[in-house]
């Protein structure tokens, strides 16, 4: 189990473990036991529906969660929470974590039994209800639509989350994607559909006074991944992660200028971490003398800063080599490497092997250590 401890870190995930004869539930890190009774409740609910297959995901009002019936006695769970303040995540990774469900599944499984995966993956979707339900979608209805979309809205700039909760409840009810958005091309319909709403959420919040520059780069690489992922295994949860991301963000932002310097900084290297961070931009983001910034923040984290944002980009290079499809020329960019080959060489550096290595050997160069 220390091994898919140490994959649910780097996927940014919290491991619950399922005794199904006793239906007994338990998270492998205790900092966390009880910390959502509305996961354990959805997990202890449908604990017969969840033997019905091998890997399936469960939807609910603030994450999701992939499960992985591992032998007759256990059922490994991956939860997701969307609305953690502490959380990781960044925009970089949301959508090919949800677009990848199969190989996590497949690498979750392995990892337990120490042998290979089922070929024949299938992952049976839920619902957000804590009871799961058949799916219900009301016809499109534009006014509906347009109502529920305003309400998200209000409740992310103001930082409302049971406002959102109610939001994203009546949303996932609405049929929102269908042939007329794409009449012979169903993916591509998915992605004008999620681009379209990233685009109202992004002009929302600059409205609401969200910098435009960090507004824009947010925008720009949500459609960037968008455009990027193959498939969407769960649309809506994709829908509901976007709109989640957005939520932490500007609330985020409402206390980013009350946060100590050195966790100020932190916070703005791991929002901008697709970028090519400088000393000068963090000084003029935060409105602080250049020479401050090092002895803050080394003070407290006990390393540099740019040493900071080199094992930040790697940590996320790591999640992007496990969780998408995505080429190392397609990693560097988005982590704005100057070349593919300093990406591989900055990788090397800190973890002793290659991005391609990493990616086909983790189990034993990075899980088995």
């Amino acid at each position: 189990m220390k091994d898919i401890k140490k994959l649910a870190n780097i996927l940014n995930a919290d491991v619950i473990l399922i005794d199904i004869a006793t239906k007994q539930v338990n998270y492998l890190d205790e900092s966390t036991n009880n910390s959502n009774k509305n996961v354990v409740n959805l997990l202890i609910d449908n604990i017969e529906l969840l033997t019905n297959h091998i890997y399936q995901s469960l939807d609910y009002n603030s994450g999701h969660i992939l499960t992985c019936h591992v032998n007759e006695e256990s059922i490994v769970c991956f939860s997701f929470k969307y609305d953690d303040p502490l959380s990781t995540s960044s925009e970089l990774m949301m959508l090919h974590s949800l677009s990848n469900l199969k190989s996590i599944s497949q690498i979750i499984y392995t990892l337990y039994n120490s042998n290979d995966a089922p070929e024949e993956v299938h992952i049976t979707k839920f619902s957000d209800k804590l009871h799961i339900k058949k799916e219900i979608n009301e016809p499109f209805n534009p006014k509906i639509f347009f109502n529920t979309e305003t309400d998200i809205i209000k409740a992310i700039v103001y930082s409302r989350k049971s406002s959102l909760i109610m939001g994203l409840e009546k949303l996932s009810h609405l049929k929102i994607i269908g042939e007329r958005f794409a009449s012979n091309n169903i993916i591509r319909g998915e992605k004008d559909t999620l681009i379209s709403y990233v685009s109202v959420l992004n002009r929302a919040i600059i409205q609401w006074g969200y910098p435009v520059e960090s507004a824009f780069q947010l925008h720009n690489e949500l459609v960037q991944e968008i455009e990027l992922s193959p498939q969407f295994l769960n649309f809506f949860q994709v829908i509901r992660e976007i709109t989640w991301h957005y939520f932490k963000i500007v609330q985020n932002h409402r206390v980013h200028n009350f946060l100590p310097l050195h966790q100020r900084i932190k916070q703005y290297i791991k929002e901008h971490i697709s970028e090519n961070i400088t000393l000068d931009d963090i000084a003029t983001a935060l409105n602080a003398s250049k020479k401050t910034l090092n002895p803050a923040f080394k003070k407290e984290y006990k390393i540099t800063i740019t040493q900071f944002i080199r094992q930040t980009k790697i940590d996320t290079a790591k999640e992007l080599l496990i969780a998408s499809n995505l080429t190392l020329l397609e990693i560097s960019n988005l982590l704005s490497f100057s070349t593919a080959s300093y990406f591989v060489k900055t990788f090397k550096e800190i973890t002793g092997i290659t991005p391609n290595h990493f990616r086909q050997h983790f189990f034993d160069e990075e899980l088995h250590l």
